[in-house]
């Protein structure tokens, strides 16, 4: 009897013992720890997370630093200019008033090229209505077609053939200076008038003048096409025409005209040895 209580104590020790080998230690269990967020979730975490007080306050504190950094920029440069001297600022006011009309050139100029190519864009017409006004403008200066418009008619009486050849050119060339667009002289007795263009020359001639070749005898009448005021006012500069004209022992008169016509033509003559040159030459 003892023995199997032995035996059986035995048997439990054993038990317990295989138990006890069987169970594992605490610090056998394995320990696992959570995986670290990549930094994407980490960034997105940060991004959906709802914000704290003390977030809040740090942006406000950086928004109110912020607006006042600007404030205080501001209120440099208007100490700036309020401290600044009356003629310091009457300097940057012109600077700005010259800049602006500056400016303002630039776009009236830009406007002009805009409405030129607008209104001449695919349409020939214009160029050719420019061609042709030019060549209008050519056979005006040449001479070659008649001319209307103002003007004014200087008459120079000269009944003792004193009036030389030297003041008749300074009567034509003050005239040119004021503007005249077109010119004629006339002489008495033959009808004769002379067109006046660039290559035109006057010569002493006895009993009169000889202008390109035609002989004029007096008294002259020279037509001038152009603003009648300033030829008129060009005749009369102080010792200029009308005291040349007296020195000489003549009389002359002008007379201002709404419209004249300055018939006399020009005839051109083929240039013998000029030609035009080729183009880029």
């Amino acid at each position: 009897m003892v023995e199997e209580q032995d035996k059986d104590q035995a048997n439990g020790k054993s038990q317990a013992d295989a138990g006890d080998a069987a169970a594992p230690s605490d610090t056998d269990v394995p320990r696992f720890r959570p995986a670290v967020p990549s930094g994407g979730r980490r960034f997105w975490r940060a991004m959906t997370k709802r914000p704290q007080a003390s977030h809040l306050g740090v942006a406000v504190l950086l928004a109110l630093l912020g607006f006042g950094a600007v404030l205080q920029v501001r209120g440099d440069e208007e100490d700036a200019l309020s401290h600044a001297r009356r003629d310091e600022l009457l300097q940057i006011y012109d600077g700005l008033t010259r800049e602006a009309d500056r400016l303002e050139e630039e776009i009236q100029d830009l406007r002009r090229d805009r409405d030129d190519l607008a209104s001449s864009a695919g349409d020939e017409s214009v160029a050719l209505e420019q061609a042709e006004e030019r060549l209008r403008q050519a056979q005006i200066v040449a001479g070659t077609v008649p001319v209307t418009g103002p003007g004014i008619q200087l008459t120079i009486s000269d009944p003792d053939n004193q009036v030389t050849d030297t003041t008749l050119f300074g009567a034509i060339y003050e005239l040119r200076s004021a503007g005249a667009e077109a010119i004629q002289i006339e002489g008495q007795g033959n009808d004769t008038a002379v067109r006046i263009v660039a290559e035109s020359y006057l010569l002493p001639a006895e009993g009169g003048v000889e202008v390109s070749g035609v002989m004029l005898r007096p008294p002259y009448v020279i037509t001038a096409i152009g603003n009648p005021e300033n030829l008129d006012e060009a005749m009369h500069f102080p010792q200029g025409v009308m005291s040349d004209v007296t020195l000489d022992g003549g009389d002359a008169t002008v007379t201002q005209f709404s419209e004249l016509t300055v018939e006399t033509l020009h005839e051109v003559t083929e240039p013998e040895h000029a030609s035009p040159a080729p183009e880029g030459e």
